[in-house]
């Protein structure tokens, strides 16, 4: 029985499915747990910059919890977009306590734009966005108060969308950046995300794609997740058995959901 740590209820803008539809569904996909995460963005160049309501989330988590009676776990994250620049904020308006998770993500660079769609692409040198992306993603997870780093790579989805290449390997091109940023959420014990949503697109690439995955168990890496970042109903929970088995064929044994903040692990095989 597998769990999903990236699933988005109706309460995040970009998504329309109804946290109690979504857990109804995890029973009949046979998902042991379900990891609810809503859009909490504050940058305004974000599509769901400004659409997180706490309370209508609660009461959809309540919801949730009280249709699938105990058949799923139900477990309440959120996802915060560039936490390092808007961690002060955020926490002005949620307590981390009252969640299970909290995902960091990385949808915007400083001074470029937003990496997830084609515009960025379109002016500047694609290698040299793709290596700020990465860059920052360090600074990130050095200070931000997270559970678990969020679909590293999802610049391709833009590259792809501005019929750009994106079958580079990056570990061979910053070498030096990604074993940091792997090294940083070692030491911080940060999760590192397995996404799948990239399996659904043109790039048809899991993120991070294998090669990163594969470094981070050569560097002791443990903790992972597999999310399949859920938003419509087309695509709920795609990817995760092809997840899986990427994991044990890296080597790992075992994944993790997050329970009050803790990881909890769950054998893969």
């Amino acid at each position: 029985m597998l769990n999903d740590m990236h699933v988005h209820t109706s309460d995040s803008p970009d998504a329309d499915i109804p946290a109690g539809r979504l857990a109804q569904k995890g029973i009949e996909t046979n998902l042991a747990a379900i990891g609810f995460v809503a859009h909490l963005d504050l940058n305004p160049e974000d599509y769901c910059y400004g659409g997180f309501n706490a309370a209508f989330y609660d009461e959809s988590i309540a919801c949730a919890r009280n249709e699938s009676k105990g058949r799923i776990t139900v477990l309440k994250g959120l996802e915060i977009g560039e936490p390092h620049k808007y961690e002060e904020q955020v926490k002005n308006l949620v307590d981390y306590s009252n969640y299970d998770f909290i995902t960091g993500a990385l949808h915007s660079v400083e001074g470029i734009g937003m990496v997830l769609g084609r515009e960025v692409f379109a002016n500047g040198d694609p290698l040299e966005i793709v290596e700020e992306y990465y860059t920052e993603t360090l600074r990130m997870v050095e200070i931000s108060d997270i559970d678990i780093l969020a679909h590293i790579g999802l610049f391709r989805r833009g590259l792809a969308l501005a019929d750009l290449r994106y079958d580079f390997n990056e570990l061979e091109l910053w070498p030096d950046t990604i074993d940091n940023i792997l090294r940083v959420i070692i030491d911080r014990n940060i999760a590192l995300e397995l996404n799948t949503s990239g399996l659904r697109r043109k790039e048809e690439v899991t993120y991070p794609i294998p090669c990163i995955l594969e470094r981070f168990r050569e560097l002791g890496g443990t903790l992972v997740t597999i999310g399949s970042d859920t938003h419509r109903e087309s695509h709920v929970f795609f990817g995760l058995d092809q997840g899986a088995e990427l994991l044990l064929e890296t080597g790992f044994k075992e994944a993790y959901t997050f329970l009050e903040r803790v990881p909890q692990a769950f054998e893969l095989a």
